[in-house]
This record gives C-alpha cells, sequence and structure tokens, in this order.
C-alpha cells in the first residue's frame, strides 16, 4: 500500500510540476536575428564582417562601423559568433550600471520579466536563450543572444 501511495503522490506531483516547467519559457516570439541577420546565416552571405584576431577568439567576427548604441544603451562592442560557418550567437559588450539599466528594461518591455540568478539575468525559449550579465568589479557587463535550434 505504502509503494501505491508514494507512487500515486509522485504521479500528481509531476503532474503539477509540467505547467510550472513550462511557464519558464518566454511566451512572445524570441528574436529572429540581430541588426538584419537571422541566425543560421552562413557567414559567405555576410560582406561587412572582420575576423577578431586576438588568440581565443576563433570563429568570431565584428562589423568595423557598427553602431554603439543598443537601445537607449551606449555599448563598446558587438561581436558575432559562427558555428559550423552559421551564425548562432551574438555578444554585446558595455561599461557601467546605467546601460545594464538600460538593456535590462529595454528586453523587460520586450519579453517580459526574466529569471534572475545571482550576477546572471536572462529569458529562454524552448531553442534561444538571452543572458544579460554584469561585474561590479570591472564595471562592465554582457549581454548574449544564442540560438540553441537546429541550423539550417
Amino acid at each position: 500500500m505504502n509503494k501505491l501511495f508514494a507512487l500515486t503522490l509522485l504521479i500528481v506531483l509531476m503532474i503539477a510540476a509540467a505547467p510550472a516547467a513550462a511557464s519558464d519559457y518566454v511566451q512572445t516570439p524570441r528574436p529572429d536575428g540581430f541588426r538584419g541577420l537571422a541566425w543560421g546565416t552562413p557567414l559567405s552571405e555576410i560582406v561587412d564582417l572582420v575576423p577578431v584576431q586576438e588568440p581565443g577568439f576563433k570563429n568570431t567576427y565584428f562589423r568595423r562601423d557598427e553602431a554603439k548604441t543598443f537601445g537607449k544603451a551606449e555599448i563598446m562592442s558587438v561581436a558575432y559568433y559562427f558555428h559550423a560557418d552559421k551564425l548562432y550567437r551574438v555578444g554585446i559588450a558595455f561599461k557601467g550600471r546605467v546601460n545594464q539599466f538600460f538593456l535590462k528594461d529595454m528586453l523587460m518591455q520586450r519579453y517580459g520579466a526574466g529569471r534572475g540568478i545571482g550576477f546572471r539575468y536572462g529569458w529562454m525559449w524552448p531553442d534561444f536563450s538571452i543572458e544579460l550579465n554584469y561585474d561590479n568589479d570591472k564595471d562592465t557587463g554582457s549581454l548574449y543572444y544564442t540560438f540553441e535550434g537546429a541550423q539550417k
């Protein structure tokens, strides 16, 4: 009898947890790309990207004429990351708490409340994530858009 009760309780808990797990995902549509570049775009189709020359940045590119703002935030740089020759991630570097506030506010207006863990804050979809980080000691932060779905 105890095993049957334990099994029934486990099933009830799993059913109750299912809607909570589904609600971890953002309900609005995810971004289809970044600044005119769709996720999965082959590197060979993008003419204005330049490879980052620093060690450790293989398959990482930037635009020489990249806008240094994103929404109301002033940013330092934007990096475009490729896997199997296709765009899958964009990273934005910024300095200062004010810019972190502007970025978080813009993202919350677009995608609703995200989730915070320590110094990280983010939004998740089944095949995509946005992660906002900030380092108080260095007074710098990063924002990553990462496509995790199947590449075309």
